[in-house]
């Protein structure tokens, strides 16, 4: 499988990045005139435009080297959107995307730091530690940010964990009744093409937990709201059977790129 690489800052693309999504309406003219429109349900798609300065020798060879093994625009491959959130139902960790042990309960619709109600409480009920996790289809060798709000009635640790068959990273955090952002940001070796994301409770713990987000990028951004969709795009294609790049001195080269997918 195909991946669109990361720089070695550890991000997907460099800002600004222009997203826009893409409808189409099929229009059918009768004789007497009049239009009959519907809206083409196989049509919509997501289309990036991402600007790049300053790419090393390597990070243009990365770059080259997938368009043509994808050949321009006849190939696919998995794109990481780098301003969407790579977890799917980021407020509801009672979805089946989301897996427990029986012993941990999971309850959605909890109190959030701004006033609603888009926060999960966690319990713990078993004797020993207990995951809630999600596992997202993107390379295990990429720099991932995983992070969130939690809050709990008593000082007590979460753990935040992530892991592959190679190899996992995991760090405790102390939380309280405030609300408190976590971060665990960091990169695996291996060749896995699947990632594990776990909140992991102490036996008899409880906390809630907010803005749950994963981002292929070394730090946390702005958090989104995920549902059934999330910003791994596994069909991604070039909107150009050519990468243009332009050298702009030693180990120093810009261009531009257009990416689509359907959705």
């Amino acid at each position: 499988m195909f991946y669109f690489p990361q720089l070695s800052t550890g991000s997907i693309g460099q800002y600004p990045i222009q997203k826009r999504r893409a409808l189409r309406t099929v229009v059918n003219e009768a004789a007497d005139g009049s239009q009959y429109k519907l809206a083409d349900a196989t049509f919509p798609a997501v289309e990036w435009t991402l600007a790049f300065q300053t790419l090393t020798d390597s990070e243009r060879d990365a770059l080259l080297a997938l368009m043509a093994n994808v050949e321009g625009r006849l190939g696919s491959f998995t794109f990481l959107d780098p301003a969407d959130n790579l977890l799917v139902w980021s407020e509801d960790l009672t979805q089946t995307a989301w897996t427990h042990n029986s012993l941990l309960t999971v309850t959605a619709g909890v109190a959030d730091p701004n006033g609603g109600t888009s926060a999960n409480g966690l319990s713990n009920t078993g004797s020993g530690a207990l995951p809630v996790q999600q596992i997202v289809n993107g390379p295990g060798w990429f720099q991932y940010a995983f992070s969130m709000q939690a809050r709990s009635d008593s000082n007590q640790q979460l753990t935040l964990v992530r892991s592959t068959a190679s190899g996992s990273q995991s760090q405790a955090f102390t939380i309280g009744p405030d609300w408190t952002p976590l971060l665990l940001s960091g990169q695996l070796g291996g060749t896995d093409e699947s990632v594990t994301f776990a909140i992991q409770l102490q036996p008899g713990g409880s906390a809630d937990v907010y803005a749950v987000q994963v981002e292929a990028q070394a730090g946390a951004s702005g958090y989104k709201v995920t549902t059934s969709s999330s910003g791994v795009y596994p069909l991604a294609r070039f909107l150009s059977d050519e990468l243009s790049i332009t050298t702009d001195g030693p180990n120093q080269h810009s261009c531009q790129i257009g990416i689509h997918t359907q959705v």
